[in-house]
């Protein structure tokens, strides 16, 4: 389980610009520290990453997920070798004086090319994909109704910077999914865990809003059957489980499959060990 939007260009087929990413003119951090870690087989999910104002740390990340947090990019956008997505690291990171988070993700990319030997090649492929829109009647949305907490565990988010933490329980019928703060981009990231096709936010809402979905993951729709399981399989009746589809209207929301030109990420050289710090 793992995944920023769709490239706004009509090509019709994949389309190979036949460049790679380099450092020049990129920001960069003033030093950083990669320590490979054991992967932890009761968290493979989460990628803990925080930012001070001075030093960035990620925690328990892959280095799929680097490419994610460094180009602004979802997992589907991907394309590498399958390896990527098993070792992970510690990073801790030295923010030059007066870099503004919004630079981070381009520091990350230096990083990944001067230690990593990473290149990228951008293509756009149209992909099929489930747009998440307003419904006719307008969005009906919640602010936050949390505090901030400094002492709060974050998350990497689709913009490559720290995000609120966002959490979800699952079993073979059924997901709930809550999220007491959280931007478009980075739930529709969640969403594509549980859905046949990535969920594209087209909905042009920025902000940080409340949400709490319960619906059955693509396929699964209607009533339940069998034994349940999972972390929550008490809690699971045989009552029908509303589709995705129909959860997001409660939010004035509304999906809408189609296809999409997709900016695609491709792998074409990474070194499995780092340079040395």
């Amino acid at each position: 389980m793992k995944f920023a939007g769709a490239c706004a260009c009509l090509a019709l087929c994949a389309i190979a610009f036949g460049q790679s990413v380099g450092t020049q003119g990129k920001a960069a951090f003033e030093v950083a520290s990669i320590k490979a870690t054991d992967p932890n087989p009761a968290n493979t999910v989460l990628i803990g990453m925080s930012a001070d104002g001075a030093m960035v740390r990620y925690t328990n990340i892959t280095l799929r997920d680097c490419i994610r947090g460094a180009y602004r990019a979802r997992d589907f956008q991907i394309v590498g070798p399958e390896w990527m997505t098993r070792a992970r690291f510690e990073i801790d990171a030295k923010l030059p004086a007066g870099a503004s988070s919004e630079e981070i993700p381009e520091m990350l990319q230096a990083l990944l090319a001067e230690r990593f030997k990473l290149e990228i090649r951008r293509e756009t492929r149209e992909r099929n994909v489930y747009a998440l829109l307003a419904g006719k009647g307008g969005p009906k949305l919640k602010a936050p109704d949390v505090k901030p907490d400094p002492d709060a565990q974050l998350a990497l988010g689709p913009d490559g910077r720290p995000r609120p933490m966002m959490m979800y329980s699952l079993n073979s019928v059924r997901v709930m999914l809550t999220a007491p703060s959280a931007s478009f981009p980075g739930l529709v990231d969640l969403m594509s865990r549980f859905t046949a096709r990535p969920v594209l936010d087209m909905t042009g809402i920025e902000g940080q809003y409340q949400f709490n979905l319960i619906f059955a993951p693509d396929g699964t729709a209607g009533p339940a059957t069998g034994s349940p399981s999972g972390p929550n399989s008490s809690q699971i009746t045989a009552e029908p489980v509303q589709s995705l589809f129909d959860a997001v209207q409660q939010y004035g929301l509304r999906l809408e499959a189609r296809k999409a030109p997709v900016e695609m990420f491709v792998v074409t050289h990474v070194e499995k060990i780092p340079a040395e710090n």
